[in-house]
């Protein structure tokens, strides 16, 4: 009715294609995914997707902690903790996701506040268990089975049940799953970002190490 038209166009998939692991610091880190974005999808016009006058470009930089062991573990979630975190960062009341019936470990996901994402640019921040991924379908569902091939015990659902519990019993015993840290972030400030990351982590370590020693 306007006259004009606007197109929201998603891309999923990609962290499998531009993940980095390790590396000497944050923002080399960083910056190594974005330019193993920018292999793995030539197409894709960095320049012009930045510019403000051509429309909204944000994206979705995570960071991952693996825990390490001598047998397969699990890294968890404290809830206290990221509802500290959470509050710290101006962000609004979230959604939380227990852990089955863990009442103190889980996930969160929460919306910025106005005032701030004006002056961060950051959108969303989600903070989550990876062992969800066992089951995760592509479109990110957790319904595994429907209703009705539950109360009918067709051929499909039963396949499906023997699925999953070979999944646990015998692939995911075997691998170890983190946590994920992730934020959704406007495409100008990632590059900023990316120059300041790792100076601003040494002052919060910092005065967290000068608090513990008062």
């Amino acid at each position: 009715m306007f006259g004009s038209q606007f197109y929201v166009v998603e891309m999923k998939g990609t962290k499998g294609y531009t993940k980095t692991i390790g590396g000497d610091n944050l923002g080399g880190s960083m910056n190594g995914s974005i330019e193993q974005l920018k292999i793995e999808f030539p197409f894709l016009d960095w320049d012009y997707m930045q510019d403000p006058t051509k429309g909204e470009f944000v994206c979705d930089m995570g960071i991952t902690f693996h825990p390490q062991g001598n047998e397969p573990l699990v890294g968890l979630w404290k809830l206290n903790q990221l509802e500290a975190s959470f509050g710290a960062g101006g962000y609004l009341q979230g959604d939380l996701h227990r852990v089955n019936t863990l009442s103190d470990y889980g996930g969160l996901q929460a919306e910025q506040s106005i005032q701030r994402k004006e002056r961060t640019h950051v959108i969303f921040r989600s903070a989550y268990n990876i062992a969800y991924e066992v089951t995760r379908k592509m479109n990110n569902q957790r319904n595994v089975f429907q209703e009705k091939d539950v109360f009918t015990l067709t051929d499909g659902y039963l396949e499906e049940v023997r699925k999953v519990i070979l999944l646990y019993r015998e692939h995911a015993s075997k691998i170890s799953y983190g946590v994920r840290d992730e934020i959704r972030i406007g495409g100008r400030a990632l590059e900023q970002l990316m120059e300041t990351v790792d100076q601003m982590v040494r002052g919060f370590l910092l005065t967290l190490f000068s608090k513990r020693n008062q």
